[in-house]
């Protein structure tokens, strides 16, 4: 059973259905940033640094809210 869980949709990716999952954090954010920089390469390069922050910041967030 995966402990941890990440969609695209939670941080604002919403044509993309992708969930990540993973055992425990360092691995679930491995495959979704692994995710991102596949798959949403476009969106990160017009993305200003501090909006790239704030993401980083729901991610800690939400895997928070997991424990």
């Amino acid at each position: 059973m995966m402990n941890y869980q990440l969609k695209c949709k939670d941080l604002g990716f919403d044509s993309c259905d992708f969930i990540s999952t993973g055992n425990s954090d360092n691995e679930l954010k491995r495959k979704f940033y692994f995710h991102t920089m596949i798959s949403h390469e476009k969106e990160l390069k017009q993305m200003a640094e501090e909006k790239k922050i704030e993401l980083h910041n729901l991610v800690k967030r939400i895997l928070d809210n997991q424990n």
